[in-house]
């Protein structure tokens, strides 16, 4: 893709050293994972790894109340405050929204009679959200300076040893509690690479007193649409698990969560790219619209095809990797099949949510999202009831069509505009620089 028409050449080096950093890190854990991910499926069994990625799922679920301090809305602060002071601020914030859902979960744990392993790996996972939200401010602004190099590194340094821990938990036949463990001590390294990092770069300062109370309003009052979103988007990737889990067994959990890991490895690429651009999109938004909107579907084209070429790619390559997993997981080959659909169409609305919060506009995320989840869970009692697994990967990627590109259509200018854009974005040709001048030729 050629964007220098859209992009001095200055700008556009540091968004793609930026992409490669972060592209970098995904492959790099991808190729780590992947290997972790086979000895470990393997030695625990699906029942087991099935309990595990069960209590993931819940994990994530009762997480959702940490996205009242959306990432984006943070960016957009950095020209309006002082740094340090949103850095405090947001962390404060995200670290205690993250206490409150690890007291729900406590509260959940009393009346769910999951057993004594289900609540320890509950309680050892509640406990790595809260220290995951400690390092969220300087991670955000790293991004935002397009220096993502910084949590890369950091990522790294806790990869390595998590596999290096996850390989040895194997070797030494230890009882699965010790996962969730090994999670929250790669966590907790993170969170001290990063911090002594943006120490270097920036200093450190604590007090009351750079902790804003009107930017926390302002950042609760702007997020509160995209968290109840980004919320709705968590449960109705999530609750599949679950409503696996309770409807048909833990075990078909284990395999239906080997294809979301596989699904997670083609979503990869998408966080980098839209993350690395979105500074550059905040801008050029205040300056020339036209110019935007040619950016917008440019890159959401580019996204798209990307998505679609990887795909094919994929049912290539898959088959052979399977064949390093024990049979009982090799059902998740046809479930990734069905729920890689999933995955293009986030692609194609890659920009959306960006998009949508530049224009203040959260509430249509907040409202498409909402009523994703409730046909999303009728479509897993309809599903999975009759086809399994398979009618839970079909159900979440029908959501999908109708949460991000479908609702498009209720939303009066706003939506429909982002649904033009994205429908051309499906032209391949929109990639080219040059192809379109204008967007305002185009009528829905």
């Amino acid at each position: 893709m050629n964007s220098t028409e859209e992009l001095p050449k200055k700008d556009l080096k540091r968004i793609l050293k930026n992409v490669a950093w972060l592209v970098y890190n995904n492959v790099f854990n991808l190729l780590l994972s992947l290997f972790v991910t086979v000895k470990v499926a393997n030695h625990y069994g699906s029942l087991g790894y099935g309990t595990y990625q069960y209590v993931i799922s819940l994990v994530a679920i009762l997480e959702v109340l940490a996205y009242f301090t959306d990432g984006r809305v943070v960016k957009k602060e950095y020209d309006i405050y002082d740094p340090a002071k949103v850095v405090l601020t947001a962390t404060f914030s995200r670290l205690f929204l993250s206490a409150v859902s690890a007291a729900a979960g406590i509260i959940f744990a009393l009346f769910y009679s999951g057993g004594r392993e289900f609540n320890l790996i509950l309680a050892v996972l509640l406990l790595n959200s809260i220290v995951g939200s400690t390092f969220f401010g300087a991670s955000n602004r790293f991004e935002y300076l397009l220096i993502s190099k910084r949590n890369v590194i950091a990522g790294n340094i806790a990869a390595i040893t998590g596999a290096l821990l996850q390989l040895l938990a194997v070797e030494l036949q230890l009882p699965i509690i010790v996962l969730p463990v090994i999670s929250l001590l790669t966590t907790a390294i993170t969170a001290l690479v990063i911090i002594l990092q943006y120490k270097k770069e920036f200093g450190l300062s604590f007090g009351t007193e750079l902790i804003d109370r009107d930017l926390l309003k302002a950042l609760y009052k702007e997020s509160a649409p995209l968290a109840i979103a980004s919320a709705c988007a968590i449960i109705y990737t999530r609750c599949d698990s679950l409503m696996v889990g309770n409807m048909l067994s833990l075990a078909e959990v284990g395999v239906y969560a080997i294809a979301i890991k596989l699904i997670n490895i083609v979503n990869m690429p998408l966080g980098p790219i839209r993350e690395s651009f979105y500074p550059k999109l905040i801008q050029i938004y205040r300056t020339d619209r036209d110019r935007y909107a040619r950016m917008y579907i440019r890159l959401s084209s580019f996204l798209t095809w990307f998505c679609v070429i990887g795909v094919l790619f994929s049912f290539l390559v898959l088959p052979y990797f399977f064949k390093w997993l024990n049979k009982e997981y090799y059902e998740a080959l046809g479930v990734y099949r069905v729920y890689v659909i999933y995955s293009v169409i986030s692609y194609n609305a890659g920009l959306r949510a960006g998009h949508l919060t530049l224009i203040n506009r959260g509430t249509i995320l907040a409202y498409a999202q909402a009523a994703s989840v409730v046909i999303n869970i009728i479509l897993n009692i309809v599903l999975i009831k009759n086809y399994g697994i398979y009618g839970a990967a079909a159900a979440t990627s029908i959501t999908q069509f109708l949460s991000l590109t479908v609702s498009n259509l209720f939303f009066k200018k706003d939506g429909r505009e982002v649904f033009k854009w994205q429908i051309m974005a499906l032209n391949p040709l929109e990639m080219l620089p040059n192809y379109r001048k204008s967007t305002t030729d185009v009528q829905v």
